[in-house]
């Protein structure tokens, strides 16, 4: 889809859902600005990690129904440092200001049903839903929506150690599926998702970096 056509088809969702229309632009804006120019693989990727910024990007023609978006930072800690703290969603998230409430409601093995509160504006109510977590540690944490808003999330939290396991480079990948009850078009809620991603993952930094 051209720029173009997406802010005509913007300007029509606006008239149709007012106040909620004219946030999704605003936000579908700064994510196309963001993220028009792509990010290089490779080498350009690791420069861009080392220069402490976070490398974002988006599946916009996947496969399977769900488009995905993707957020790379580079951790001057060892897998395991980081490790201990995103497995423990409430410290992982306690510098993050969206996240209103995050507690752990039960543990079994490998696995943690994760109840979150999230606020994305002040013009709509929170957004509250359970996670199943599940721990393949230290390099893998996969989850996806057990109940609450939105029809489907699924994501992870990958991972790679580099520089003789000095460092970490932590990949966060969501897909989510606002369903019919929501007037918000997939695509406009990732694209608002993925503006607010380089914000998020600097705070999932400051609250490894306190451990």
């Amino acid at each position: 889809m051209s720029q173009i056509v997406l802010k005509r088809t913007l300007t029509l969702l606006c008239g149709r859902f007012g106040k909620l229309g004219l946030l999704m632009l605003s936000l579908s804006i700064v994510a196309l600005a963001s993220g028009a120019s792509g990010w290089a693989a490779g080498k350009s990727e690791m420069d861009t990690l080392t220069k402490g910024q976070v490398v974002v990007s988006q599946d916009t023609e996947p496969s399977n129904a769900m488009p995905s978006v993707e957020a790379k930072i580079l951790i001057a800690k060892p897998q395991d440092k980081v490790w201990s703290v995103v497995a423990n969603p409430e410290k992982l998230m306690r510098e993050e200001k969206k996240v209103k409430k995050v507690k752990v409601l039960s543990r079994a093995g490998n696995k943690q049903n994760v109840e979150f509160s999230v606020l994305m504006t002040r013009l709509l109510p929170p957004f509250n839903y359970i996670l199943l977590q599940e721990l393949s540690g230290p390099g893998l944490l996969r989850f996806h929506r057990v109940s609450g808003s939105f029809k489907d999330i699924q994501g992870s939290w990958r991972l790679t150690p580099i520089e003789n396991g000095s460092k970490t480079i932590l990949t966060y990948t969501l897909k989510i599926d606002p369903g019919p009850f929501l007037p918000i078009p997939r695509w406009m809620l990732l694209n608002a998702v993925k503006s607010d991603l380089p914000g998020m993952m600097m705070n999932v930094k400051a609250s490894i970096d306190k451990g």
